[in-house]
């Protein structure tokens, strides 16, 4: 079975998201997953989770494994179910104008957390937003796709406090 991912469409941009869970875990080598994302239009991957959570879950090696096919690693790490805090905070500072900069050159990223629903469809909304979306409709385009993002309390929460043009 192919790794899974949906794509949604970034207004105002011509890049995309890709939002897909952990490559690696879903019955699905490490390799095979990066080549579904890449195939997929992936260029860059935003990877959610924390080290210690890599770790656990055996995928160490993926940074490693994007530069190998010149997959841009991106690393804005958020603790599982819970809101994104000051190492996310720090990383995305310096992302940013990264993830800008390939979204508007019409270059896609591939986001996950473990799932690729909770911190990545949270992620994708937050994106969203800063490209001039309404949180709210952030929020359905993303639940549109993954239905069980941004149901978490904490996940709420910290969207809650963002908004686009």
């Amino acid at each position: 079975m192919p790794h899974p991912y949906d794509i949604l469409d970034v207004p105002g941009c011509l890049g995309r998201l890709i939002l897909t869970p952990c490559p690696g875990l879903k019955d699905t080598s490490l390799d095979s997953a990066l080549d579904t994302l890449q195939a997929a239009g992936a260029e860059a991957l935003i990877t959610l989770m924390p080290d210690e959570e890599l770790s656990q879950n055996q995928v160490v090696d993926l940074p490693e494994c994007c530069t190998h096919r010149n997959l841009e690693w991106l690393h804005l790490p958020v603790a599982d179910e819970q809101e994104p805090e000051a190492p996310f905070d720090a990383a995305w500072a310096v992302a940013l104008p990264r993830i800008h900069q390939l979204l508007s050159e019409g270059r896609s990223l591939a986001i996950h957390g473990k799932s690729g629903s909770g911190r990545a469809g949270l992620i994708a909304a937050r994106i969203l937003i800063t490209c001039g979306v309404s949180r709210a409709e952030a929020i359905v385009q993303v639940q549109a796709l993954r239905p069980r993002s941004i149901q978490n309390p904490a996940h709420i929460d910290w969207i809650e406090q963002f908004n686009g043009k």
